[in-house]
């Protein structure tokens, strides 16, 4: 038995894939009987939004509001706090998730020997969207050499970092479960079909593109609706966009939902014009469920889990192209559910099983050479 040390930001009612994926291997490593111990800059009231095992040992740093940024003293106690649980527990292995979790872990850790993992959750193309990419993502590669191992999620991803951290990289992708009730085709005998997207409402995720594609075939298509399931920063942006399409009887938000098998048994295709991704648990699970999807061709993870033509379809990044593609799926019952039952077995790739053991042994390696 070894005692693992995760460290997220954010975890208190946090519905995200970081926090999701953090969740399942914390409680993964429990069941095999490790001990696990999450830290988090969350207030001391926090829940989380995933199921934790009772065994998992939750400090809350209660420093200062995890979604805002931190001044020099505020970070200064963070560290200092940090640093005190660890010297408490006394870890055999620490990971953060995401680069500035990573960051503010490792340096609270200098000069004791802990071994440390640092999880990259993003494609690197994420630092094309955001202000002062290509600064960040210097700092970003420089933080990650202090990691005596990094994580991805594709080999892919391995070639769009510099040169000098590939050597301590691993590809560890996300584990799919198997589909509980299999449904194909997965859609409503009646009417309207649903044409499905499931993500945070947000910039990266880029519903307001979506919206605006389905805008121009929704006149055409009477009997079909677009819904959005998930909830974020952009939901106030996206109904001002309905209303301004006249769409509010054609698209609906549902909010956060927990138990999200029903749109995906409910559905007939997944739509998913994502900028970037990490490892796109919304469209291995639309697979999962027997769902084509239509993704953007250059959107790294989207373009090596969509087949074009096989099991989805795979356009440019234009609101006509992205309308037209959906308009063949309308079109097209035949090719939905062939693609359905293709997209099915892509998912086999990702076994749990073979998942956690691949983090299981990264964990006991590292400990046993510290």
């Amino acid at each position: 038995m070894i005692t693992i040390l995760f460290a997220c930001r954010n975890f208190n009612n946090m519905a995200g894939g970081v926090e999701r994926m953090a969740s399942l291997i914390m409680n993964e490593m429990v069941n095999r009987g490790h001990k696990v111990v999450l830290l988090t800059w969350d207030p001391i009231n926090s829940k989380s939004h995933y199921q934790l095992n009772p065994k998992i040992l939750w400090h809350k740093l209660n420093l200062g509001s995890s979604d805002l940024k931190a001044s020099w003293p505020l970070r200064f106690k963070r560290q200092i706090a940090i640093r005190k649980i660890v010297k408490e527990i006394k870890p055999s292995v620490a990971i953060g998730f995401q680069v500035g979790t990573f960051l503010a872990l490792r340096i609270a850790l200098i000069g004791l020997s802990v071994p440390t993992i640092a999880a990259e959750r993003n494609s690197p193309d994420l630092f094309k969207y955001i202000k002062n990419g290509k600064k960040n993502k210097s700092l970003a590669s420089l933080a990650l050499l202090l990691s005596n191992i990094i994580t991805v999620q594709f080999d892919s991803y391995k070639r769009k970092y510099p040169f000098f951290l590939r050597s301590r990289m691993i590809t560890i992708p996300n584990p799919v479960y198997p589909c509980k009730k299999p449904a194909l085709p997965n859609e409503k005998i009646e009417n309207p079909k649903i044409i499905l997207n499931l993500g945070r409402l947000s910039y990266q995720k880029n519903q307001l593109f979506l919206i605006k594609s389905f805008s121009l075939i929704s006149v055409n298509n009477p009997l079909w609706k677009l819904v959005l399931v998930g909830e974020g920063e952009y939901r106030e942006k996206i109904e001002k966009l309905i209303n301004e399409k006249g769409l509010n009887n054609n698209i609906e938000l549902t909010g956060a939902v927990k138990e999200v098998d029903y749109w995906y048994q409910n559905s007939s295709f997944f739509a998913f014009p994502s900028l970037w991704e990490g490892f796109p648990n919304a469209l291995v699970e639309a697979f999962r469920e027997g769902l084509p999807a239509i993704g953007l061709a250059n959107t790294s993870g989207v373009n090596q889990l969509i087949i074009d033509n096989k099991n989805g379809l795979l356009v440019e990044s234009k609101e006509k192209s992205f309308a037209s593609a959906m308009q063949q799926m309308i079109n097209n019952k035949s090719f939905r559910k062939n693609a359905g039952k293709e997209s099915t077995f892509l998912v086999n790739k990702f076994p749990p099983d073979m998942i956690f053991n691949q983090w299981e042994n990264l964990f006991l390696n590292l400990s046993e050479n510290k």
